[in-house]
């Protein structure tokens, strides 16, 4: 493959630009407290529900033994009344076929009413695109000057 290093370090950051939103499949999970009890909503970060998705709670009084365990139902939904005598702290993993996503909750009295784990800040999405780039560029400079000995 012979041709200027930075006509293909260009075609391949422009290859990386375009196919970059594929790249990632994860999962986005959501809590909420309704009345008494916790409510889960687990989904794909495209916005498909993790249906029948496997739950496994744990309470901060004894992190690893599992408190509950259930599934999700076809909506990616599942709660769960969390004995507050027990523990403020809690764990929610959620996982199918691979993927998932773990949560902590704090049940606090000013713990929100609904909180979000699982989303990049834009700051931290441009921070892991540099990086990529840079990462391609160092290669192809290694690679380039390698070729010149």
């Amino acid at each position: 493959m012979h041709g200027n290093p930075m006509k293909i370090l260009l075609s391949s950051a422009a290859l990386l630009m375009l196919t970059a939103p594929v790249f990632g499949h994860g999962a986005r999970v959501v809590w909420e407290m309704q009345d008494d009890s916790v409510h889960i909503s687990a989904s794909f970060d495209d916005g498909q529900p993790l249906a029948r998705a496997q739950v496994t709670v744990f309470s901060g009084a004894a992190p690893s033994v599992p408190y509950i365990v259930g599934m999700t139902d076809e909506n990616g939904e599942f709660s769960f009344l969390p004995d507050k005598e027990k523990s403020l702290n809690w764990d929610v993993q959620v996982r199918s076929a691979g993927h998932g996503d773990i949560v902590n909750l704090s049940l606090t009295e000013e713990s929100t009413v609904k909180n979000e784990q699982g989303k990049f800040t834009t700051l931290q999405i441009v921070l892991m695109s540099a990086c990529v780039v840079w990462g391609f560029i160092g290669t192809a400079f290694f690679f380039a000057s390698r070729r010149r000995r």
